[in-house]
């Protein structure tokens, strides 16, 4: 009579025993459940919070580093005006210093005297008249970008200012010409009082400068005195 009972393997085990799948079967995927999802959603936005935060630190330092740029330019103007203004100042009184040591041409009892002395006060004025020049050659070197209306009086390239003077001192070289034509000749000599290029008395125009000139401006504005 013949046994019906399943056959077992050499450990005595069926297949369904060993703890395998089947041959031939998928494995298992484990199933995400409602109770994941909420976690998933949580990474998610910290990933995205943190993306955002880092965005927010680097346009943070390229402001700081653009506004560090700004202020660096804004100290070196004002420098370099303050420092322009001081120099102008003292400038001008070395200016007044040199001429009160002359004889005003006023004071000149022939015409040719009176021709020397507007030549020897035009002498006084060079340093001065060198001190715009640098001046201007420091601006000339200087970025473009930071001219500001508040240097007019010391760094716009030729501004009605400094030409006032190249004009003041060309009125004056003239006079002391005709004043030699008047020792030689007899023909009357006559001080022409500049003006600017719109029309604008030079004295004027001068005298609205850096106070410390204001002096000078006045004496050379009157070589008969």
């Amino acid at each position: 009579m013949t046994d019906d009972a399943p056959t077992t393997g050499s450990a005595g085990t069926t297949p369904a025993d060993t703890g395998r799948p089947a041959p031939g079967s998928r494995p298992a995927t484990p199933d995400v459940g409602p109770a994941d999802r909420p976690r998933r959603r949580r990474r998610l936005w910290i990933g995205l919070g943190a993306g955002l935060f880092g965005v927010l630190v680097l346009a943070m330092c390229a402001g700081t580093v653009g506004l560090a740029a700004v202020v660096g330019r804004t100290a070196g103007k004002v420098e370099r005006a303050t420092q322009g203004h001081d120099r102008v100042h003292t400038a001008c009184l070395e200016l007044e210093t040199r001429l009160n040591r002359l004889s005003p041409p006023g004071a000149a009892p022939t015409p040719q005297r009176r021709a020397t002395a507007i030549r020897d006060e035009n002498t006084a004025v060079r340093p001065f008249l060198a001190e715009l020049d640098e001046l201007h050659q420091r601006r000339d070197g200087a970025d473009p970008d930071d001219h500001d209306d508040d240097d007019r009086y010391v760094l716009d390239d030729r501004s009605d200012w400094d030409q006032g003077w190249l004009r003041l001192i060309d009125a004056r070289v003239a006079y002391a010409d005709a004043l030699d034509r008047q020792a030689a000749s007899g023909e009357p000599a006559f001080f022409i009082a500049p003006r600017t290029s719109d029309g604008e008395p030079v004295v004027d125009r001068l005298t609205a400068g850096p106070p410390a000139c204001s002096g000078a401006v006045r004496r050379l504005a009157t070589p008969d005195l």
